[in-house]
C-alpha cells in the first residue's frame, strides 16, 4: 500500500511538473502586441512580436519572424531603424537585433519610445548571397 501511494504521488509531481514546463514554454512564446507587414518589394513577411503594446518609458521586448513564402529565414542580416516622421527625429535609443536559433526569431534589444504620436519602425533586410535587400516598415501610435 505505501508504494501505490508512493507511486500516485510519484505521477502527480511528473504531471505538475509537467503542466508547469507547457505554462512557461507557452507564456515565453506569446505576445500580446503583433504587427505583420509584407516588405516593400515583396520578397519577405515579418511578424513583429511584442510582450505588451508600445508604452512611453521602459523598454519594449521584442521578437522578429522573417520568412518568404512562409518560410522562416534565419540567415538575414537585418538592422533596425524608425523615429517618428511628423516631428523628422529618430528612436531615443539604438535597438540591436539578433538571430536567436533556440526561439527560431530574431530578437531585438534597446527599443524605447519617448513620447505619444505616430512611430515608424524600419527594418532593413541586407542582400545576401541568397536574400535580395529589401525593406519592411510599421506604423503604429502610442496614445
Amino acid at each position: 500500500m505505501y508504494f501505490s501511494d508512493l507511486r500516485t504521488m510519484i505521477k502527480s509531481i511528473l504531471i505538475f511538473g509537467l503542466l508547469l514546463y507547457f505554462q512557461f514554454l507557452y507564456a515565453n512564446n506569446t505576445a500580446s502586441w503583433k504587427k505583420s507587414q509584407v516588405s516593400e518589394n515583396e520578397h519577405y513577411s515579418v511578424d513583429l512580436l511584442c510582450k505588451h503594446p508600445p508604452t512611453l518609458g521602459g523598454f519594449l521586448p521584442c521578437s522578429l519572424v522573417l520568412s518568404d513564402n512562409s518560410n522562416p529565414i534565419s540567415n538575414a542580416i537585418i538592422k533596425i531603424e524608425g523615429g517618428m516622421p511628423e516631428h523628422h527625429h529618430g528612436l531615443p535609443t539604438s535597438p540591436t537585433i539578433s538571430w536567436d536559433s533556440e526561439k527560431k526569431a530574431y530578437i531585438i534589444k534597446g527599443l524605447k519610445f519617448s513620447m505619444p504620436g505616430a512611430w515608424q519602425l524600419k527594418f532593413l533586410i541586407e542582400k545576401t548571397k541568397k536574400l535580395p535587400r529589401d525593406i519592411v516598415t510599421i506604423n503604429f501610435v502610442i496614445d
